[in-house]
């Protein structure tokens, strides 16, 4: 891209191993069925991203295979080249990680279904 930066921007529904193309891009934008106006938002600076991750992302192919379906949060999360671990709930923002009332009510093993 001759110093250009890259943004793989994907619609997703379930896990992806983003280790496997992580070190190349410089921004990965996650979406899970939002309108490409809200994108084109996000990536312009006009609008804060502020989602969290539904699911886990595996930290490789191997521990994706070998993960149970039916288990939640059993697997290996990725981990990306800042140190943020891709769990449940893991989600940025400008400022960094989102740490608010939100995140506290879904840490590892509390699931609340108010």
């Amino acid at each position: 891209m001759k110093g250009k930066p890259v943004i793989v921007s994907m619609t997703m529904s379930n896990p992806a191993v983003f280790g496997e193309f992580e070190k190349q891009a410089n921004a990965i934008l996650v979406n899970f069925g939002v309108q490409d106006q809200s994108l084109l938002d996000i990536l312009t600076g006009a609008k804060e991203p502020s989602g969290f991750l539904p699911l886990q992302m595996p930290a490789d192919m191997k521990t994706l295979e070998e993960q149970f379906e039916d288990v939640r949060r059993d697997m290996k999360c990725h981990v990306d080249s800042e140190g943020n671990t891709y769990d449940f709930a893991f989600g940025l923002n400008w400022k960094g990680v989102i740490k608010d009332a939100r995140t506290a009510k879904y840490k590892k093993g509390v699931l609340s279904l108010k």
